[in-house]
């Protein structure tokens, strides 16, 4: 493993996709949130998308210079077009659209179709929260890898759902999770470092993700960029209900008392996002580690690229 600061690994990620075709600007994002998802312990979603990223620009199923576009709209409600761009850049849209939409109306859904990975969800859900409203994401992965319930074959992807909600002192609360046993990032992660799985580890959101959007479903013809999601947002803003400050203060409230719970012996009562935010503080302070499949694999693509990486 090698241990890398945060700003470096973001460094690096900018100068990968600017030297293929994105602005400054986008690439800086994009970046951005591959190395929170390793500041937060969830590195399935982290910088080893730097290479994914790259080959799928290659082979053009990522456009990066594309602009997602809203396809149909309300005042409440909108339907964006990702038109194949980078699917963060969709998943932003989306999460945008939908917090001004929920601060006009109160609440608001926005999904998106033809969209591209969209890196880890909960990164969405907490801007929302951070901007005052609280926030749900339904995402459907295009590609079977997951069985249904009593069945055999593969036929939904990992389909992630992530929630969060503004508070005042306390950290985020925030949700995150695959609908599989693991998210399939692990299984890539744990094969970077020569680790074994365990053996129950196997590869549902569709409704609202998928047929709700009119994205790809685990049944249709494999004919979509690899790792497609389809998107459904739904953002509600608590000026309709209690207030965005008393909801603020009783989220704060409750977490106080959830956090003085008598726990379990040798354990301690845990809250939503809590690792996520231990585990941030941690890689700020001591860095990211990065397994040496991972570097190398980067390094050889900014070889490729003609960047430059001081040692």
């Amino acid at each position: 493993m090698f241990v890398f600061q945060a700003e470096k690994l973001k460094e690096i990620g900018t100068e990968i996709f600017t030297a293929q075709g994105m602005t400054r600007e986008r690439a800086e994002f994009i970046a951005d949130t591959l190395v929170e998802a390793n500041l937060t312990g969830h590195d399935s979603h982290g910088v080893f998308y730097f290479v994914r990223y790259s080959d799928r620009i290659r082979e053009r199923f990522i456009d990066p210079k594309a602009e997602p576009t809203i396809a149909k709209e309300t005042a409440s409600t909108a339907l964006i077009d990702g038109r194949w761009a980078p699917g963060q850049i969709t998943a932003l849209k989306v999460t945008e659209t939908a917090v001004e939409k929920a601060k006009r109306q109160r609440i608001s859904a926005v999904g998106a179709f033809r969209c591209n990975h969209i890196g880890r969800g909960g990164y969405y859900t907490n801007l929302a929260a951070s901007r005052g409203v609280a926030a749900l994401m339904f995402v459907n992965v295009g590609h079977p890898a997951v069985t249904v319930f009593n069945g055999t074959g593969s036929v939904f992807g990992t389909n992630p759902f992530s929630a969060a909600v503004p508070t005042g002192k306390s950290k985020s609360f925030l949700l995150d999770y695959a609908t599989s046993v693991v998210a399939e990032g692990k299984i890539s992660v744990a094969r970077s470092k020569g680790e074994k799985i365990p053996t129950h580890w196997t590869r549902v959101m569709e409704l609202l993700g998928a047929v709700m959007t009119g994205s790809r479903t685990g049944f249709e013809p494999d004919t979509d960029p690899p790792s497609t999601n389809g998107v459904f947002a739904i953002a509600f803003d608590p000026e309709a209900f209690i207030g965005l400050d008393n909801f603020r203060q009783g989220a704060d409230e409750l977490f106080k008392k959830v956090k003085h719970v008598e726990p379990e012996p040798g354990k301690r009562v845990l809250i939503p996002g809590e690792p996520e935010w231990e585990t941030k503080e941690r890689r700020l302070r001591d860095g990211i580690p990065i397994p040496e499949e991972t570097w190398n694999q980067i390094t050889e693509l900014t070889s490729k690229l003609g960047i430059e990486i001081p040692e």
